[in-house]
């Protein structure tokens, strides 16, 4: 099995040679692809991977926006979820998860999609990415955004002297 990771990442390369150490471990053998950073998202794209490294979107994104993209051939859920006999139902309820405003429904509708992916191991959560923020005293509090790529600097209010 292959395993693509972006290359210079860090913290992908020990993670992947964690993964091909646990696996050699039960008799699987995995071979490690580390490529730039474009590369391994033209994998995603095209469905070149045995196993590949791919976060959620977080907050406020999950899970809607995350699910909506299962449905398009050009990510990598798409990619991951082809063979799976239930795929068409997957993608059906995921239009109607989207489309409901019936709190009830949608729940039972997460619950369902989210427990088939599960089921079929397409995905396996191997790690949850913190936020840092590094800045001197003078700046005050830093606050974090509701989404990690954002940093609130209208909320930051310098120390007064």
């Amino acid at each position: 099995i292959e395993l693509s990771f972006i290359g210079t990442d860090a913290l992908s390369k020990s993670m992947a040679e964690i993964i091909q150490a646990d696996m050699r471990q039960i008799g699987a053998d995995v071979s490690l692809i580390g490529e730039e950073e474009s590369s391994i998202y033209a994998r995603q794209r095209d469905g070149r991977f045995g196993m590949i490294f791919h976060r959620t979107w977080g907050a406020p994104y999950d899970p809607h926006a995350f699910l909506s993209s299962m449905r398009v051939p050009s990510h990598a859920d798409f990619q991951a979820q082809q063979g799976l006999a239930d795929k068409p139902l997957i993608d059906k309820e995921i239009g109607e998860v989207l489309a409901t405003h019936d709190e009830t429904q949608r729940q039972a509708l997460y619950r369902d999609i989210l427990t088939r992916l599960h089921d079929e191991a397409v995905y396996l959560p191997i790690s949850y990415i913190s936020m840092m923020v590094v800045s001197k005293p003078e700046l005050g509090n830093i606050p974090y955004a509701p989404i990690a790529i954002e940093i609130p600097f209208e909320q930051i209010k310098p120390v007064k002297p």
